[in-house]
């Protein structure tokens, strides 16, 4: 093999190794917890903790309802 045909192949090589690799992003699921009373922020992170270790929750504004947001891959 010449010198230049291994000077390219090299160059490939190095190219191909400097490409970065497709990362995934964090996956979010959420549940909504339906209650019977209006949304308690402290009720909502402590059931959304309880269901999905991790997780957060958080009520939604002026709704009864508490939205949990948790990895997927949990």
């Amino acid at each position: 093999m010449s010198k230049t045909t291994i000077i390219a192949i090299f160059m490939v090589i190095l190219v191909l190794g400097l490409v970065p690799k497709e990362t995934q992003g964090q996956e979010l699921c959420h549940e909504y917890i339906n209650g019977a009373v209006a949304c308690e922020a402290k009720l909502c992170r402590e059931l959304c903790t309880w269901r999905h270790p991790g997780g957060n929750g958080a009520c939604m504004p002026s709704s009864k309802q508490c939205v949990c947001s948790f990895s997927c891959n949990a």
